[in-house]
């Protein structure tokens, strides 16, 4: 770029002609988006410094990206009364690389680039830009230091220096990868560790087995299905796959993985290896999914049976409809159907009231009618155990693979420094 004389500012620079008369500091440093001046105390040379967006992106960035090129405006005034002649500007870059090639009156040596204003008279101002790449993958990149000029223009005849500085903040990935690391450890990885736990131990609250007899005429995968509902029912809501010692090996070193990986500390290289890792962690959750899984074909082989007994038993009036309809509610719904008009114990607690209500002669229901009725409420605690037992089985699985998509969709919203 050839040097440009002229008699008047740009208009940022006027503007700020009247701070530049009450500035007596040598060093002044630079704000990003600001213009600052830099003035000698006692001469007539002043040195404005203007920032400009990155070349590739949008106006008024609020940093940049490693490796994205950065523009400077160095704009030289004589406020003297006399010429200035062969003026030497040194501009020093950290954390940047100089693009020479689009100015041609800089010279680099290195890191240090310079250019000679041969002559400035009294009121011309001369505007040289200065345009950088900035550190890509670097240290000082990561951590969101950015680009750093430091300039400094001297008058050797009359000894006046001028110094300022220029900043290009870095968006620092890591810094942000960390800081959404730590969210997912406050929210998904809390609920994961909170499913697990839950899956050990079993619920005081629950009567500790099926309060209805229940004989299926299902086939093997009805059969099956019960056979698991009624431990489940036994163990109350202990599922003895999750206490295995295989299984707790598996789960303790997966927790352990996860706790460490969210936990550790920033460092540049921070967003590398997501994808890897994670893969590798798959391999061994698959099986949490696959648990979760064999539980919900136990509750999709006795729907058929449960749906047909509650139909028989409440005569086409209550039907258990889709597979998110819960137990409980169809429960209710059936011992309305027959005539019960008091207050059903909650929770599972319901077929007791059940089992009281289908064994009570009071005249209204015919004696197949009040076996009908046994059945369909015996199919239905089936099912409310097996709700139960798929709730924490999906919990656990949902919590390893949410756990994992929330740290992919993290690195992959917030790791951009290199795109």
């Amino acid at each position: 770029m050839a040097l440009r004389y002229s008699t008047t500012f740009r208009a940022d620079a006027s503007r700020a002609s009247a701070i530049v008369a009450i500035l007596t500091a040598a060093l002044i440093v630079f704000g990003f988006g600001a213009l600052t001046p830099g003035k000698a105390a006692d001469w007539g040379l002043t040195l404005f410094v203007t920032s400009e967006p990155p070349v590739s992106a949008d106006p008024g960035p609020v940093s940049y990206a490693p490796g994205s090129r950065a523009v400077a405006r160095l704009i030289f005034e004589n406020r003297g009364e006399a010429p200035l002649e062969k003026v030497q500007v040194q501009v020093d870059l950290i954390g940047a690389v100089p693009v020479v090639e689009s100015a041609g009156n800089w010279k680099r040596d290195g890191n240090k680039i310079t250019a000679t204003l041969d002559t400035l008279s009294p009121g011309d101002s001369v505007e040289l830009a200065l345009v950088v790449e900035l550190a890509d993958g670097t240290e000082r990149g990561a951590r969101g230091t950015g680009g750093e000029a430091r300039i400094r223009a001297s008058v050797p005849a009359s000894g006046e220096t001028l110094v300022a500085q220029a900043n290009w903040p870095i968006a620092s990935c890591a810094d942000a990868y960390h800081a959404a690391l730590r969210q997912i450890r406050y929210n998904e990885f809390a609920a994961l560790r909170a499913a697990v736990d839950a899956s050990r131990v079993a619920e005081k609250s629950l009567p500790g087995g099926t309060r209805i007899t229940f004989k299926p005429d299902g086939g093997k995968q009805v059969a099956s299905a019960v056979r698991f509902a009624e431990g489940f029912a036994r163990a109350r809501g202990l599922d003895s796959y999750y206490t295995s010692k295989d299984i707790r090996w598996v789960t303790g070193r997966l927790i352990n993985d996860i706790a460490v990986y969210l936990g550790q500390d920033r460092y540049p290289g921070l967003c590398t290896g997501v994808d890897e890792w994670t893969a590798i962690l798959e391999d061994y959750m698959g099986r949490f999914t696959k648990r979760a899984d064999e539980i919900n074909a136990y509750r999709e082989a006795l729907e058929p049976t449960v749906n047909e007994l509650v139909t028989a038993a409440s005569q086409g009036d209550v039907s258990l409809g889709n597979g998110d309809t819960d137990a409980r509610t169809t429960a209710a719904e059936l011992l309305s159907a027959i005539g019960y008009a008091g207050t059903p114990d909650a929770g599972v607690g319901i077929f007791v009231t059940a089992r009281k209500a289908g064994s009570e002669e009071d005249g209204i229901l015919t004696a197949d009618r009040r076996q009908a009725a046994t059945e369909g409420f015996a199919a239905l605690e089936r099912l409310w155990y097996l709700d139960l037992a798929a709730r924490k089985a999906e919990a656990v699985a949902n919590g390893f693979t949410g756990t994992i998509e929330a740290i992919r969709n993290a690195q992959k919203a917030t790791c951009t420094c290199g795109s």
